[in-house]
């Protein structure tokens, strides 16, 4: 009897893990969904980039402002220690990379939207729209998603959700802290410790201190979802700016007459 009892107390307790998991899993689809139906957002961010490895660490801090209307105007600007990392103007019609410090731009036509592949233009603010708009239902199975109470961000009372997913040698965990009122997301701090992989017999053969990264965003909004003017998104090159010409793809190789090796 006592054993029935032991099965059916654990039953309950996985019950009531994975009931918790899924409703983290619905709350964190309407922050998503959310980001997704926005038309606009601007933004400030401050990004803190730590890596250890044994005694060997460094940071990095790296500030910016993010503004955008969909479907494809915006205006990216990130530095760090006083120094531009880099400016993206979009008006929609072509997309603009200037280095203030080299006083250099270049011009190329304007991708249809900022998705995917396509945010990879906005250095880390092309990074923090992917984990903004993640899609969950596509999350892998081993991923867990988890409420971890609350707390206060920058005045703002928070939910925590935490993601973590451990796989081979890798562990990675990331808490968002989203707000209890607008469902905006606050603070993302992200950890992913790597350990190496043994190599050899005996436990020989390799490194065995793990690499940690630590990333720490903190988000403060001036708009969201608000009419933002085009005229925001206009790029004017400085008079003492140069113009780069973009690269040119690779020309295709033409094939080799029939009966001809090449």
């Amino acid at each position: 009897m006592r054993i029935v009892w032991v099965l059916t107390g654990v039953l309950a307790v996985a019950a009531a893990g994975m009931a918790q998991q899924q409703d983290a899993k619905a709350f964190l689809k309407q922050v998503v969904q959310k980001y997704r139906n926005a038309k606009s957002l601007e933004l400030s961010a401050e990004f803190t980039i730590e890596m250890s490895a044994g005694a060997n660490q460094s940071k990095q801090v790296i500030e910016g402002t993010l503004v955008m209307q969909r479907p494809n105007l915006v205006v990216a600007k990130a530095q760090s220690g006083g120094m531009s990392l880099g400016e993206v103007y979009c008006d929609g019609k072509h997309i603009y990379l200037y280095q203030p410090a080299m006083k250099q731009y270049m011009k190329q036509p304007a991708p249809p939207n900022f998705e995917k592949a396509n945010a990879l233009q906005l250095g880390v603010f092309g990074a923090l729209l992917s984990a903004l708009e993640q899609d969950v239902d596509k999350l892998e199975p081993s991923v867990k998603v988890e409420f971890r109470g609350t707390q206060t961000v920058a005045g703002k009372q928070t939910r925590v959700i935490e993601i973590s997913e451990s796989r081979g040698n890798r562990n990675s965990t990331a808490r968002l802290f989203i707000g209890v009122q607008d469902l905006l997301v606050y603070r993302i701090e992200q950890t992913e410790v790597t350990r190496p992989q043994q190599q050899g017999t005996g436990g020989q053969g390799g490194p065995t201190t793990p690499m940690t990264r630590k990333i720490t965003v903190n988000l403060r909004y001036a708009s969201f979802n608000k009419p933002i003017p085009a005229s925001r998104f206009r790029f004017t090159p400085p008079k003492d700016a140069k113009e780069l010409k973009p690269p040119q793809p690779a020309a295709p190789a033409t094939p080799a007459p029939s009966g001809q090796r090449r």
